[in-house]
């Protein structure tokens, strides 16, 4: 199950990747702004954000604070990303553009992550959580049978196991690629919403992070109130 699902999400990449190459007008329709793959990653944050909250009730409940108080954090992050996604609501619900947002948005549109003060920071926030996601479970490798035994332990619950790196690689790469290597350009192979079906990996990542940690922590709750 594990190999499924880190395979997933390389499958998923190159399914994207050929239909780019074969019919890039649909293709182009499906990661446009309000496309089924934005509103599935709102969906997805949103999921993440509840989950987040009840695996938080969880450790505060049986009084292990810190881990409650990190997980409400991330739940009200996920839940203020997954708003984000949507504008929202702004267009769901046709709500008119307040001037502030007309005046600062890159995209004219009711968010923060593309105010102009915030956008030359966003590119390095994908890459330093993708970088987390994809790799920091190597360094936590040398220690896991110790940390494991030990269920209670905050890096079970704060790095992503192996098996989810790969929802948090593409998101880093393709922000690299950007923005170190090579620029999108218009009527180019690269074009700046490339990274739309890779932050959709990135949102189930997350989604797929919670729901691991809400086994570990029922499984852990389990087997230490156990005789």
């Amino acid at each position: 199950m594990k190999k499924f699902v880190f395979l997933f999400s390389i499958i998923f990449f190159l399914v994207s990747l050929c239909v780019k190459l074969v019919s890039p007008s649909k293709y182009m329709l499906l990661i446009q702004e309000d496309s089924v793959i934005e509103y599935a990653q709102a969906f997805f944050y949103f999921l993440s954000s509840m989950l987040s909250f009840f695996v938080a009730v969880m450790f505060l409940k049986n009084k292990i604070a810190l881990h409650g108080i990190l997980y409400c954090i991330l739940a009200l992050g996920l839940l203020f990303v997954s708003l984000e996604e949507i504008s929202w609501g702004q267009r769901i619900f046709d709500v008119a553009n307040p001037d502030y947002f007309s005046q600062h948005n890159v995209q004219n549109e009711i968010s923060f992550h593309n105010l102009q003060t915030v956008q030359p920071y966003l590119h390095k926030f994908y890459i330093l959580t993708g970088a987390y996601g994809a790799f920091a479970w190597l360094f936590v490798l040398p220690f896991a049978s110790k940390i494991k035994m030990r269920c209670h332990h905050i890096v079970n619950y704060v790095v992503p196991d192996w098996f989810l790196s790969s929802y948090f690689f593409f998101v880093f790469l393709i922000y690299v690629l950007f923005d170190f290597i090579t620029k999108p350009s218009p009527g180019g192979f690269l074009v700046w919403r490339d990274q739309e079906p890779l932050e959709l990996l990135l949102s189930l990542g997350f989604l797929l992070f919670v729901s691991t940690n809400y086994i570990k922590l029922r499984t852990c709750l389990k087997n230490t109130k156990e005789p």
